[in-house]
Parts: C-alpha cells; structure tokens; sequence
C-alpha cells in the first residue's frame, strides 16, 4: 500500500468483509473471522453442494442440475449473510461474490451458460429490506463471470419465510408462487441459465425456480449461492 492509501485508511479504516470490524489495512479479514470460515473444499456433491464425506442427500431428485457454493452456513459467512438481510449490509456483496466467482470458475469451468438470473422476492418483501440480496449478488457475480444478467422469474404472491418452515412445508410453500416474467419465454429457449441466491437450505426455492424455467423452455438450470446448509448426516 502506497502513502496515499496508507493516509485513507486513518480517515476510512478498513473493515473486516465479512464482520465489519476495523482492521490492519494490510489484512482483508480480521482474525476472529479467518478461525471461523467453514470452507467447503475436495470433493463435492453436486446435488446437494456439501463435501461428499458430509452429504446425506442421497441424490435425490430436482430440476436443477447442479449447485455449489464456496461455504457452509455457519460462522462467518453466515453473520456476513444475516448482516446483508437484516442489518443493511448490501456493501459487502461485492466482495463476497468474489468467493462465489472463484467457486464457478472452479466447479463450472468446462460449461457455457447463456444467462446468469437470481432467486425472486416478492414486491412487500423488497419494500422491506430495500433491495433483493439475490439479485445484487448476481449482478456482481455476473460481471465477474461475464455471464450476462437477465431478471427472468418474479414472485407473484406473498409466502410464509421458508426459514420458519420444516423441510415438508418449504416444498409446498412456493407452489405456483414463481412465474416468468411476461414476455420472457422467448428469450430462455433452450437456454443455459445459472440461478443465483444467498443460501441454499433444503434446495426447495432453488428447486421452485429451477422448474418453472425448464417448463418455459429452458435448457437446463445449474445453481450457485454463497452458502449451503450442512445435511443432517
């Protein structure tokens, strides 16, 4: 870091990009952070997104293809993520899309995707928060993938939250609930999409989206989120 940058930092500290805590400007991440980063790394099962000595997922069935992410939900990434949905923290997505840009270039770098699009919320739910985590997040990934950027799927009717509900019910929630965008279907024919969110629990909202594309004539529907649960093994 030159005198210039060095100078910046008295007026504008440097904050850890995952817990905001004021740290050296020569680190990116502060210490507490780095010992509680639960990395998901080796062999991985695409199914489900966990390592496959920790998947019990049994490769059940969906209608998306594949779905990988960089980390489970715990620790760090997990506060990162509560800090995005509950605190305003939407100014740490571009940084966090780094890892996701790292984990597709990894995972999906013998594939050719012609849409890069993200998980829907409802209008009253954007109104909330101010803005969908998922697709800020698609937008930065996108740029840093160089996949084009397309808001396909709207959410038509308000839901229960999926995080309130068990496995069973997540499934049945979103029924009917996702739709294409008017005048989209055109353009996804026989296309290549990559779905984007935050989390991936049990796989039912990615799952939701993932059909209501391929019934409209996608191709085929591969995921990415910066998290996935661990199965209960």
């Amino acid at each position: 870091m030159d005198k210039k940058d060095f100078i910046s930092t008295l007026f504008f500290p440097k904050r850890c990009r995952f817990c905001e805590k004021v740290i050296d400007y020569r680190e990116t991440i502060c210490s507490e952070c780095k010992e509680n980063i639960p990395r998901i790394t080796g062999d991985v099962c695409s199914k489900c997104g966990c390592e496959k000595d920790k998947c019990d997922c049994r490769k059940k069935s969906s209608y998306y293809m594949s779905i990988f992410a960089p980390y489970y939900y715990s620790g760090a990434p997990r506060e990162a993520i509560k800090r995005i949905k509950f605190h305003n923290g939407k100014h740490l997505i571009d940084s966090l899309t780094d890892d996701m840009a790292e984990c597709f270039k990894e995972q999906y770098k013998d594939l050719e995707f012609d849409f890069c699009t993200f998980v829907p919320a409802h209008k009253s739910a954007i109104r909330k928060r101010g803005y969908n985590q998922a697709e800020l997040m698609c937008k930065s990934l996108s740029e840093k993938i160089n996949i084009p950027f397309s808001d396909l799927l709207q959410k038509d009717f308000k839901t229960p939250s999926q995080h309130t509900l068990n496995e069973s019910a997540r499934k049945g929630n979103l029924l009917g609930a996702i739709s294409l965008r008017p005048k989209m279907k055109e353009s996804i024919r026989d296309a290549r999409i990559l779905l984007c969110d935050d989390i991936k629990t049990t796989g039912a909202t990615l799952d939701e989206c993932a059909k209501t594309l391929l019934i409209n004539g996608a191709a085929e529907v591969r995921c990415i989120t910066l998290c996935v649960t661990k199965n209960n093994k």
